[in-house]
């Protein structure tokens, strides 16, 4: 048998520091230290098959976060999380184990969470007519208004909720939002606290 299973993790603390690349090294470890049932590539260069659903930009934490796998014999949800959790640390924690419901390719949108100074003078950026950034593209780089792209969910006394356009066919990272308010990284805490699909359910 080989079955797919969807884990769900946190990316927290000091390991929104860990490269994608870095990342994907650590769980492939973690998963040959747990001794799972995890199905392996065939060929020359046999490797575990791992793929993630949105990777996350360095310097930003997440607690909604999964990645692909396939076992190979029966073996239950809560023994794969106990078994992989035992190999990792509370920053890199499985959450929750399950059969994929949704496919990568449907995911349209991911939900932030930001920690801010003075979140009011944010909101008040978020009511410009437009939000112009450079973003890269194919062809190389190119301006684009993100406004229309914003969609501001909550503001508290000291965070910003806001979704995002996220997957394949438009993909706004908060850094660059941030960025063009004219805060960096060490003015704030970013968390994605959520990711959603076309039909605006959550990715699970």
């Amino acid at each position: 048998m080989i079955k797919p299973i969807r884990i769900f993790f946190t990316k927290t603390g000091m390991t929104k520091y860990i490269s994608h690349l870095d990342l994907q090294r650590t769980m492939q470890r973690a998963l040959k230290r747990s001794a799972l049932p995890v199905w392996e590539t065939e060929g020359f260069n046999p490797h575990i098959y791992l793929t993630f659903a949105l990777p996350l930009s360095l310097g930003i934490t997440g607690v909604c976060e999964s990645f692909d796998i396939k076992i190979t014999d029966e073996i239950s949800n809560e023994d794969i999380s106990q078994k992989l959790n035992a190999t990792l640390t509370d920053d890199l924690h499985v959450l929750l184990v399950a059969e994929p419901v949704y496919k990568h390719t449907e995911i349209a949108k991911a939900e932030y969470e930001i920690v801010f100074p003075e979140p009011q003078k944010f909101r008040e950026f978020l009511s410009r007519d437009e939000i112009i950034i450079t973003k890269k593209t194919k062809r190389g780089e190119g301006q684009i208004d993100i406004k229309p792209h914003i969609e501001l969910r909550e503001t508290t006394s000291d965070k910003v909720t806001l979704v995002l356009p996220a997957g394949g066919e438009l993909n706004v990272n908060p850094i660059s939002v941030i960025s063009a308010f004219g805060a960096g990284l060490q003015d704030t805490a970013i968390t994605r606290t959520a990711i959603y699909c076309k039909d605006g359910n959550v990715f699970v």
